[in-house]
């Protein structure tokens, strides 16, 4: 008999969507499951819909607690789960195919892994590994190329995890990254991880509407002056930095040094993806971005990088407008036309083309001097794009024609979803 999984959904006033997760689970082919629905103190009818779900499939188990937040969720989830391993399912996700798990967990047997990590759909984000990986999580360059994709190690919903690696818990209190925390602090247990690149997961975002509330996260630019409080996605990420570097110093010493700046450089690159899907005005966004890079932690995130064989260029003003708006031209453009390409691949190269110098001697260990390479040698298509990109938007040369091709995306971006 296959092993038995235990997935914990974590669920707070989710009566209208609960039953998607729920469906899905119940639809997979791998039928082993322990399913723990936890409601962290709903006030709709949430648990009703739970409790209905309890009389029809005797794998599904329902707690309640006072609510507390999704971290104590699911640490409670976990406590009771009696899964040889460990899934985690949002309350409004679902699994993109009936076989997802089964998938998942025999590619975690055929190669013995600890982890099995899976791709995953999401209107802005991406991984940026791609292939059939398994990672040697001793072997330095491996553990490097996994740490420095965040959606491959940052998120809990696309895994599959052996229980006896989950050591630690979701850090109590910590409503924000709290799911990165966790994963960073139980990667010490971890010896292999394999990486499947089949879409298994569907993350749900609610699409761009400026007429119907926003998400938890995307709400956060659409209040007032956001870009003066210094409220967004990298400040909210950076008030965790401190836990990270203790955390790395606790689990991970050897690490520390060189991994204690990774998450500042990744949260970056996610806040401006979230200003440019929710229509923030470039203004704004440069203004934020300016805040990014003055603050010393930011500047010590450039300066690290350097140990890889880059050189932080002299930064000013107007290199930062300038980075701004091209990387924002070059969102729309893939967003509008659907552009097969990676955005994260294609920001890496325009920031790099902004704010740093390459050299001969380049370690391409680290995921920017990856990019960086690729774009300067032309051996991918986010290179030609940049190549391409960075030709039109000369801004002495050819002002007006980079004006003509960002008006023009612009307005099919008002008029098109996320």
């Amino acid at each position: 008999m296959k092993d038995l999984i235990s997935i914990v959904i974590p669920c707070y006033n989710a009566e209208k969507c609960l039953s998607i997760p729920l469906n899905s689970i119940r639809e997979q082919s791998y039928k082993n499951l322990e399913i723990i629905v936890v409601n962290d103190g709903s006030k709709d009818n949430t648990l009703d819909v739970a409790n209905a779900y309890v009389n029809i499939d005797n794998r599904i188990k329902v707690i309640t607690q006072e609510n507390a937040g999704v971290s104590v969720a699911r640490n409670n989830g976990v406590s009771v789960a009696t899964g040889k391993f460990i899934m985690f399912l949002d309350a409004d996700d679902n699994y993109t195919t009936p076989l997802a798990i089964e998938k998942m967990y025999d590619r975690i047997v055929e190669t013995n892994a600890d982890m099995c990590v899976c791709n995953f759909t999401h209107p802005c984000f991406e991984q940026h590994t791609r292939g059939e990986r398994l990672y040697d999580m001793k072997n330095d360059k491996d553990f490097l190329e996994f740490y420095q994709d965040f959606f491959v190690l940052g998120v809990p919903w696309n895994k599959i995890t052996r229980r006896e690696c989950l050591t630690e818990f979701f850090v109590p209190g910590v409503k924000f990254n709290e799911d990165e925390l966790y994963n960073l602090d139980n990667l010490h247990n971890m010896k292999t991880i394999a990486f499947t690149d089949e879409v298994l997961h569907h993350y749900y975002c609610a699409p761009y509407n400026p007429s119907l509330p926003a998400s938890a996260v995307n709400s956060i630019y659409s209040q007032d002056f956001f870009w003066e409080k210094k409220s967004t996605i990298w400040h909210m990420g950076m008030k965790n930095h401190e836990y990270r570097v203790n955390s790395l110093a606790k689990f991970l010493p050897e690490k520390k040094e060189e991994l204690q700046y990774v998450r500042s450089f990744d949260f970056f690159f996610w806040d401006f993806f979230l200003m440019a899907k929710n229509r923030v005005k470039e203004e704004h966004i440069i203004y934020t971005i300016k805040s990014i890079f003055e603050t010393e932690l930011f500047q010590n995130t450039l300066k690290a990088k350097e140990r890889y064989g880059v050189k932080v260029k002299e930064i000013t003003d107007k290199s930062i407008e300038e980075f701004v708006k091209l990387a924002y031209s070059a969102f729309i453009d893939i967003k509008t036309y659907n552009k097969k390409l990676s955005m994260y691949k294609v920001f890496l190269g325009i920031f790099s083309r902004y704010f740093f110098e390459l050299s001969e001697n380049m370690n391409d260990a680290d995921i920017l001097v990856k990019a960086s390479l690729e774009h300067k040698n032309l051996t991918s298509a986010e290179g030609w794009y940049v190549k391409n990109l960075l030709d039109v938007f000369d801004m002495e040369q050819n002002a007006n024609s980079y004006v003509v091709m960002f008006e023009k995306n612009m307005e099919a971006w008002k008029n098109s979803a996320c």
